[in-house]
């Protein structure tokens, strides 16, 4: 079984590599990525920032998530950032079948491998500069060791994992927590949130009170930021509708924890999950991402049994075919099929923006502030777009990339167009 072990992580290995060899465009991924390069580049700690025009002081999230990619930008290059932040969804994946192992033996650890290595919100994104991976890893890690009774160690992973994503990072331990209705657990909860209350009170590299306390958490719990979604039953909906092929088993488990004590302080979790996931006034979909682990561990202990019904040597035998032929697969390009078309700027437009020199300050001409194109200039080609909503009559700077349909002044000429973009040059 444990050769299983090991052809099961090579599989959910081969999945995380797999969109590696397609081009991926994600907003929040290319925004991290150059914050995180900024990082890097400034050798700062805690003083983030995204481009001169536009988040010049970056504090939508707190630095810590940002270390790991930094790091392997540091040392190794950013061709290391993908590879580091899969690993740690690795990481993720494992403890959350070490979990279910203490619970119901290997077979059940090996249930989980396999069901959270294959749902696809994992393996999708599970390899990009995301605060899910170092976050799913660190909360998860804190709701085991609460589960095996180690509350200090719960206390102190579950700090990390709020100082990568605020609540979102408490929130697997809050509900072992509940679940366990030990005095530890609360003492545990209230050990975690210190590291980030110690934080906002030093305030290092200044105004993350002002920006981060109060224009993210405050705000978001109010809900005086209202992008988002608002239905309460948004994110239990994103679980239902992403969280595959484990929520067959995750409903068999929450069924089998009605006789089964083992089971039950990791169901009533996950039950506490699914309810407070449901109170904040704002949502998005990755959200739900942080208790996907801890769902997993449920589901693989209720498949566990199942799979202990098949020859040890023949499960051994499938995912090690499974591994070999996920791997073919990801080095044949297969991840593009997930992935969305490749931008404009990489395509059509890749060619004559080779030509600008990296860290080029130019326009981006649009409507409204198009963070998509901001973040893709960026990160893609390492230029400073500037977001303006029209071209101006007298050019301050002498490249800008507009939308087809914008009015372009005598003063600039177009050098191409394609994919409702034009790339113009000050004449």
């Amino acid at each position: 079984m444990k050769a299983a072990h090991v052809f099961a992580l090579a599989l959910c290995a081969a999945l995380l590599a797999a969109p590696f060899w397609g081009h991926i465009d994600d907003i929040d991924a290319q925004l991290y990525l150059v914050v995180a390069r900024n990082l890097a580049r400034d050798r700062a700690w805690f003083d983030l920032r995204f481009l001169p025009g536009y988040l010049p002081q970056f504090r939508e999230h707190l630095p810590f998530g940002f270390w790991p990619g930094a790091a392997a930008i540091r040392v190794f290059g950013e061709w290391a950032v993908g590879p580091a932040y899969a690993l740690l969804t690795l990481g993720a994946i494992a403890v959350s079948a070490q979990i279910s192992g203490r619970l119901r033996g290997a077979s059940a650890a090996l249930a989980t491998l396999v069901l959270l290595g294959t749902c696809e919100s994992i393996w999708q994104y599970g390899g990009r500069l995301l605060l899910d991976p170092p976050l799913m890893l660190f909360a998860t890690a804190a709701a085991g060791a609460a589960l095996a009774d180690r509350w200090i160690a719960a206390g102190l992973l579950g700090g990390i994992a709020v100082l990568i994503k605020g609540p979102f990072g408490l929130l697997p331990l809050v509900c072992v927590a509940l679940a366990r209705k030990r005095p530890a657990g609360a003492a545990a909860v209230i050990a975690a949130c210190l590291p980030l209350a110690i934080f906002l009170l030093v305030d290092p590299g200044s105004s993350w009170r002002s920006g981060y306390l109060h224009g993210q958490l405050l705000a978001s719990a109010s809900g005086e930021r209202t992008e988002g979604h608002t239905e309460w039953w948004f994110l239990p909906a994103v679980i239902a509708g992403r969280f595959w092929p484990g929520l067959p088993f995750l409903l068999f488990g929450f069924w089998q924890a009605r006789r089964d004590v083992r089971l039950r302080p990791l169901a009533m979790a996950c039950a506490f999950a699914l309810l407070l996931l449901c109170l904040p006034p704002r949502k998005w979909g990755n959200h739900a991402y942080v208790v996907f682990p801890l769902l997993g561990a449920l589901a693989g202990a209720a498949a566990g049994p199942l799979l202990e019904r098949i020859r040890p040597r023949l499960v051994t035998v499938a995912t090690a075919t499974a591994a070999v032929i996920a791997w073919i697969l990801s080095a044949a390009g297969a991840g593009r099929l997930v992935l969305q078309p490749p931008c404009a700027f990489s395509t059509v437009l890749g060619q004559p923006l080779d030509a600008l020199p990296k860290g080029r300050d130019m326009l981006l001409v649009a409507p409204e502030v198009d963070v998509l194109a901001l973040a893709e200039l960026a990160a893609e080609r390492d230029l400073q777009p500037w977001p303006e909503p029209r071209l101006p009559e007298n050019p301050s700077l002498p490249d800008a990339i507009a939308r087809e349909d914008s009015a372009v002044p005598a003063s600039w000429a177009v050098v191409a167009r394609g994919g409702g973009w034009s790339l113009l040059r000050a004449r």
